[in-house]
């Protein structure tokens, strides 16, 4: 067992049994298709952003509410900016909602498999979590998430990892089932209705559901994961009250200038979102002659199942040892036959490819 050192005695024994959560590896040198960070680069107005910003004024702090950034923000969203909060990535989102909505013994809620981070971020603030299974097919569980009552639900759509989305329709009569906050992650919807994100999004009847939170990310389709940033909307009334929980300047100037940027840039955010989809129409096509199959991805990764763990975990580390990581969660029942595998730039895909055939035909 392990022994306590005079500091640790005084930490938190929930803090103190917990795992934590787990990244994706960060290895160097390798093709990293674990994480669902974008191919390609941003936008060029983030760099022209960048190199324009004056260092001088780094010795003051940033807005604190990032004006700018949450203007830009409406523009493009169909909002007001009073409708928007920013946060250090949408995990720092996470993080204002748990602190402001959750106390033991309340509880929060989700479908189940799902973004972990929602068990750490739960663990932290000391409330239970309730997992409900998807139903087959990784369909919505609305009365059983219901039947819960948890003062916050969380529903990341399209899902982490499946890659499936949740329609519009489905998540409305759910809000409505809810005695609750429902959280709807949209990390990954620009991917989704073959890049027509907002057309799968929730923002356009946000206004209808008082009680709904969305959330957005810069890590995923405006390809700035490093810069850590993340939107969250909400009626005004409930941002108003978010804003008195989150940390005091909880963006940089730098990230805000680079988000404003890339907000403005819409046509940069199409040809990512193109080009992924693209990629993935090609990588799906070249995994179905393995008879791997997955649920119809609405996202920028997919979730590959290869018929046994015996398999997932030779292609795992044969693609390891060749430099190429993909996402295994070898301790999961629920996910151990299956591999996450992000959609890359075409020479990462072929490599990735080529390597699994390799691996498969050594069998």
């Amino acid at each position: 067992a392990h022994v306590l050192n005079m500091g640790e005695k005084y930490l938190r024994p929930d803090v103190l049994a917990m795992s934590g959560y787990t990244p994706g590896e960060q290895v160097n040198q390798c093709i990293k298709l674990n994480t669902n960070e974008c191919a390609w680069g941003p936008s060029p107005a983030v760099r022209a952003a960048l190199a324009s910003y004056d260092v001088d004024s780094l010795r003051l702090y940033p807005d604190p509410v990032s004006r700018g950034l949450r203007e830009a923000a409406a523009a493009v969203y169909g909002v007001t900016p009073a409708h928007v909060l920013a946060g250090n990535g949408s995990d720092d989102c996470l993080t204002i909602i748990f602190r402001a909505f959750v106390a033991a013994p309340q509880k929060v809620a989700c479908p189940w498999p799902t973004y972990s981070l929602y068990d750490t971020l739960a663990t932290l603030q000391g409330v239970g979590i309730d997992h409900i299974d998807w139903l087959p097919g990784w369909q919505l569980p609305t009365a059983a998430l219901a039947a819960t009552g948890a003062r916050v639900t969380l529903l990341a759509t399209p899902n982490n990892p499946s890659a499936t989305l949740v329609p519009r329709d489905q998540l409305r009569e759910l809000a409505r089932a809810l005695d609750g906050i429902l959280v709807v992650d949209e990390a990954y919807i620009d991917f989704a209705h073959g890049g027509d994100g907002l057309g799968a999004s929730f923002l356009p009847v946000l206004d209808e559901h008082p009680n709904v939170i969305v959330l957005r990310t810069f890590s995923k389709s405006y390809s700035l994961a490093g810069a850590r940033l993340g939107l969250l909307f909400a009626a005004p009334a409930l941002i108003a009250q978010l804003e008195k929980v989150k940390d005091s300047y909880n963006v940089n100037a730098l990230t805000q200038a680079a988000g404003t940027a890339a907000l403005r840039d819409g046509a940069h955010l199409i040809e990512l979102v193109r080009k992924t989809i693209e990629q993935r129409e090609l990588v799906c096509a070249a995994l179905a002659e393995h008879g791997w199959t997955w649920p119809q991805s609405e996202a920028n990764f997919l979730l590959a199942e290869t018929g046994s763990v015996e398999v997932a975990t030779r292609v795992y580390d044969g693609l390891k040892a060749r430099g190429i990581l993909v996402r295994y969660w070898a301790k999961r029942p629920d996910l151990n036959t299956k591999l996450r595998i992000t959609i890359g730039a075409p020479e990462s895909n072929q490599a990735m490819l080529a390597a699994v055939k390799e691996i498969l035909a050594a069998s």
